[in-house]
């Protein structure tokens, strides 16, 4: 499940000290009649998650009080629910009948490069543009009261003065996310924007993460690759003091991106509907004039998949084993069943693909004069 999907789980299934479910003290929550479900069967790992209907109902939801409690359960549910030691890393959230929902291991949303990739098409700078300006203005007419209560949670929870934030929902700035992102990756976002660069950050992530990408699509040196994985590991790990602000981080870029993964109520209300949610992104940028990436698609499509790649990096074992990434590098190869290598190979297939577009950086053939 992504980090929405784990959130209304969080909501619904994962009590309070008191034995309590999250509710409003004012009106009925709708949410125990939500039941995940199977959403891809492109995997060999089963992937569940809710409704894109029951999702727009919860992120809608007129009380938005019950979004800082949804989000502060769910912090301390992936941090082991405060259990001490190993056993916090068997936290899992699971369904009846279905079995384990979320293994926080391995979720597909939750490293800070999602959250990065998912900035770097600017939907956020866009729809803080829309918010402000539908809040302020009748350019784009009255909308239905569920788009209306969708933008007005999305103000309250991500755009909201700092000083007036609560709890772990306290809104994170886009500086502070900024010299996140360029702390952990050496990386800044591709519009500028002023923030504190820190003096120490791990410039050498993207040299080393190309290289590694370049490795695994030769797929000849194994020995290479189990050192380059090392190599990621070690620095990635000496930013975990980056944790709070990553899942902060992530939590928003979902938000935003599940609005426009399909054609929803507030997209069309905008009458942004398009085939995929890269043009939609481009679309609702023109609306209210500021222009998304041009290869914003590119990002979309490698968001989760990038995310799953360095989740299972900063793991450590398995990427770290040449008999483990022996097969997994052949595992899609004809006659060969699907297994949790080719979900991992396809994983790695899809940023390779994805990151020579967005970027032009060449990462199949490294010395050729064209991608």
């Amino acid at each position: 499940m992504d980090a929405l999907d784990n959130l209304i789980f969080a909501t619904s299934q994962s009590p309070l000290q008191s034995g309590e479910r999250i509710t409003s003290r004012f009106i009925k929550t709708p949410f125990d009649s939500f039941i995940p479900g199977l959403i891809s069967t492109d995997s060999f790992n089963p992937v569940f998650g809710f409704s894109v209907p029951d999702k727009q109902t919860f992120t809608s939801y007129a009380d938005n009080s019950i979004f800082d409690d949804a989000i502060q359960r769910h912090w301390y549910d992936i941090n082991g629910n405060g259990i001490p030691g190993s056993f916090a890393e068997k936290f899992q959230y699971k369904w009846p009948g279905l079995g384990i929902l979320s293994d926080f291991t391995q979720s597909s949303t939750y490293h800070l490069m999602y959250a990065y990739l998912i900035e770097n098409t600017r939907i956020l700078q866009i729809f803080e543009q829309l918010i402000e300006k539908y809040f302020n203005d009748e350019v784009f007419g009255i909308a239905p009261d569920s788009v209306c209560q969708w933008m007005l949670n999305s103000k309250k929870l991500f755009f909201k003065d700092e000083s007036s934030g609560s709890g772990l929902v306290k809104p994170n700035s886009e500086s502070s996310r900024r010299n996140a992102y360029y702390r952990m990756f050496g990386m800044d976002l591709a519009f500028d924007a002023p923030y504190y660069k820190a003096k120490t950050a791990n410039l050498q992530f993207i040299p080393l993460f190309e290289k590694y990408l370049t490795e695994i699509w030769k797929g000849t040196d194994l020995n290479n690759l189990v050192l380059i994985a090392s190599q990621l590991k070690e620095i990635l790990k000496a930013r975990r003091n980056l944790s709070l602000i990553e899942f902060k981080s992530v939590i928003m870029a979902n938000w935003f991106a599940f609005i426009i993964s399909e054609n929803t109520d507030l997209v069309k209300f905008l009458n942004c509907q398009a085939p995929t949610i890269g043009d939609r992104l481009i679309k609702i940028g023109e609306k209210v004039g500021i222009p998304a990436h041009a290869k914003c698609q590119h990002f979309f499509e490698m968001a989760e998949a990038a995310s799953n790649i360095l989740n299972l990096i900063e793991i450590g074992t398995y990427l770290e084993n040449s008999t483990n990434v022996k097969t997994m590098l052949s595992s899609l190869d004809r006659g060969t069943l699907p297994s949790i290598n080719s979900d991992y190979m396809h994983s790695f297939l899809i940023v390779i693909n994805n990151w020579e577009k967005a970027t032009g950086h060449k990462i199949k053939n490294p010395d050729s004069d064209t991608i």
